[in-house]
């Protein structure tokens, strides 16, 4: 059995996508309090953001759909790859 079909991973990843939204609010409310009088852009700054904008996306997409982020999703005919008869590519 895969770990994300057991009874408490559910709970648990949804749990773990607040814990990424609480993350992005911190980071966020820091980005916003740090502003620098000058006007200039430090590295630190963008490496906050991009921490901030990874754990919202991450904590958004767990919070709502925990366990169900895995459930397999059958493609239409059309996004399928098709092996022609007789050539094998492994």
């Amino acid at each position: 059995m895969a770990w994300h079909k057991r009874k408490y991973a559910g709970p648990a990843l949804r749990l773990a996508g607040l814990a990424l939204l609480c993350v992005a609010v911190l980071v966020g409310r820091h980005l916003f309090a740090a502003s620098d009088p000058q006007g200039r852009v430090r590295a630190s700054a963008y490496l906050l953001a991009l921490i901030g904008m990874a754990s919202a996306c991450a904590g958004a997409a767990l919070s709502v759909l925990g366990r169900h982020l895995f459930d397999e999703v059958e493609l239409s005919e059309r996004w399928t790859i098709h092996v022609p008869p007789g050539r094998n590519d492994r």
